[in-house]
């Protein structure tokens, strides 16, 4: 049977691209079709989704443009997570928060040595944007949320770990447990399919137990990337009932991710 259709809720892992932007040198892959910001809002309706979170796609590394752009066409229905170097500008910084924008993304697929996060320049970004309301948001490879938090630990700013926060068969959720006392530690449930067979049931509410509900947020990852056979919009929003019962549903899909991205 299926969820009831929420009155408002958020989709806070989307991402909208062109198909003929060259991507960024080194990139992992680069898809050959479009991901529309109408294609994606298009899916919105039948699940009750309201509201939304455009993440920078990795191939398209700093240049943000096609993400702000679809930003600026429904800004009070929309926030944005860039990619930045550390040494941005104030400036930059500023004009990236007024067109939406609440977060830095770091994709850490492939990338061998967490502790440069812990530099000067890193750090000094990490400073900048938390005296913003931003905060970080990642995706790390199997079992190594507890690394990345070690590194930046000279920092406060909030995390967001994308996908489960890629448990592996670590104990991660233990580490993050403790990290949370030292910051605001956020998880995203998203892209089963991107954490290796983990239980996304058991790991929600692995997620709640370390976390509390109140730091828990939902995101489509739509359009899967690399994983599009068989994805459904409304079936993936009805699974989150299933993991974080319930009870959690409306709190997880509007209160907690309308405070942590800034919408009114």
């Amino acid at each position: 049977m299926p969820t009831a259709i929420p009155a408002r809720a958020i989709d806070c892992h989307a991402h909208v691209f062109s198909s003929d932007a060259p991507a960024v040198a080194g990139a992992r892959y680069r898809p050959a079709y479009e991901a529309t910001l109408d294609g994606w809002r298009a899916q919105w309706k039948r699940a009750g989704v309201t509201h939304g979170v455009l993440v920078q796609p990795s191939f398209f590394g700093t240049d943000n443009r096609e993400m702000l752009e679809a930003l600026a066409r429904a800004p009070r229905r929309l926030r944005g997570v860039a990619v930045v170097e550390p040494d941005i500008g104030e400036g930059e910084l500023r004009r990236l928060d007024r067109a939406g924008v609440r977060a830095v993304r770091l994709n850490l697929q492939a990338v061998r040595d967490y502790a440069v996060f812990g530099d000067a320049s890193w750090l000094s970004l990490f400073g900048r944007i938390a005296q913003m309301g931003w905060h970080v948001e990642t995706f790390v490879e199997a079992g190594r949320a507890p690394e990345l938090v070690r590194a930046m630990s000279a920092s406060r700013v909030a995390v967001v770990f994308d996908h489960f926060a890629n448990p592996g068969g670590s104990t991660t959720y233990a580490d993050l447990r403790r990290f949370a006392h030292e910051r605001d530690v956020w998880v995203k449930l998203s892209g089963t399919y991107r954490i290796g067979g983990v239980d996304p049931r058991d790991a929600a509410r692995r997620c709640i137990d370390a976390l509390g509900p109140g730091r828990i947020v939902w995101g489509s990852d739509w359009p899967w990337t690399r994983h599009e056979d068989g994805r459904d919009y409304v079936r993936m929003r009805e699974e989150l009932e299933n993991w974080v019962g319930a009870e959690r549903v409306e709190a997880v899909l509007w209160d907690n991710a309308a405070a942590l991205y800034r919408f009114d």
